[in-house]
């Protein structure tokens, strides 16, 4: 018996899963062996995703040339992947432990509760000329998971941590924080003419595309480091 097509929304569920148990295996794996080999694993995707950048840049040139404005958003793209990477190693060796999971756990049920919810209840979308695909059902899901996981656990922050409405707030902003560090790399790959940054992990396709919601968080904190100390 031939197996049925699966529905167009949903095919790139499985690929997309079995991706991401083995990013969260390998980020969890750095992340508990310690603030060294998560560094290294933080250098790695940011090699990685200066490789991406100069890979768009050079289908745009191909496809139609460099206009300024091309060559401004990928030196500005270029400077938040920088910040991101700097800021995330900074965290690892400041925010301990219980911040370092709750950045990456922020990240990753905002956009894992934004897709299910957005291909789930669909609607008007958010943002269509950056970002076709989101919608605001899927922006407000993110949202919505993340205060939850603020609610959880804001017991296992460090002692004198903020009080939980201030947490599980705040935590909502970063959710949309995240959001819009991805529809910044979607609103480069528009301009550069390309789907994905890469196509190295499958269902996701390079780690601009999987990691630009946390290279904005990491970017955040720098910058609100450098500015406060």
């Amino acid at each position: 018996m031939t197996t049925p097509p699966r529905s167009g929304k949903w095919r790139d569920l499985m690929p997309r899963l079995l991706s991401a148990v083995v990013m969260v295996a390998i980020g969890l794996g750095a992340v508990f062996s310690g603030h060294r080999a998560f560094s290294a694993l933080v250098l790695v995707v940011g090699a990685i995703g200066v490789w991406e950048l100069w890979r768009m840049r050079a289908a745009k040139r191909a496809a139609t040339g460099l206009n300024a404005g091309d060559r401004q958003s990928l030196w500005a793209y270029l400077l938040l992947l920088l910040l991101g990477c700097y800021g995330l190693v900074m965290l690892s060796a400041k925010g301990g432990l219980a911040l370092l999971l709750f950045a990456i756990g922020l990240v990753v049920v905002t956009d894992s509760l934004g897709y299910l919810v957005g291909k789930t209840l669909g609607g008007p979308k958010f943002w269509p000329r950056v970002s076709p695909n989101k919608t605001w059902s899927g922006i407000m899901g993110g949202w919505a998971g993340a205060g939850l996981l603020a609610y959880v656990t804001h017991g296992y922050m460090p002692e004198g941590f903020v009080r939980l409405w201030f947490f599980v707030t705040s935590s909502m902003v970063l959710s949309f924080a995240s959001q819009l560090g991805d529809m910044a790399e979607s609103a480069l790959k528009r301009r550069m003419g390309v789907k994905d940054s890469s196509n190295i992990i499958p269902g996701h396709g390079g780690v601009l595309d999987r990691f630009d919601a946390l290279l904005a968080l990491g970017a955040l904190y720098a910058v609100l480091a450098l500015i406060f100390g």
